[in-house]
């Protein structure tokens, strides 16, 4: 399985969960954050940096 396989999969779960958990929270947040976390693995800094960074955009938007 590549990795693109694995993100794709991990991707729909987590779809899967919040679509049922988590409704009010855009689809598209999960995906960004969980992209910046996979992007920037091997730097957990920058992976910390991005997720904030996301969540920070949102904030923004609904406030």
């Amino acid at each position: 399985m590549t990795a693109r396989q694995n993100l794709n999969e991990l991707l729909a779960v987590l779809e899967e969960i919040r679509s049922k958990e988590f409704p009010d929270v855009p689809k598209e947040m999960v995906e960004k954050i969980a992209l910046s976390q996979y992007d920037n693995q091997d730097d957990r800094n920058k992976a910390r940096t991005g997720t904030m960074q996301v969540i920070a955009e949102y904030v923004n938007k609904i406030g």
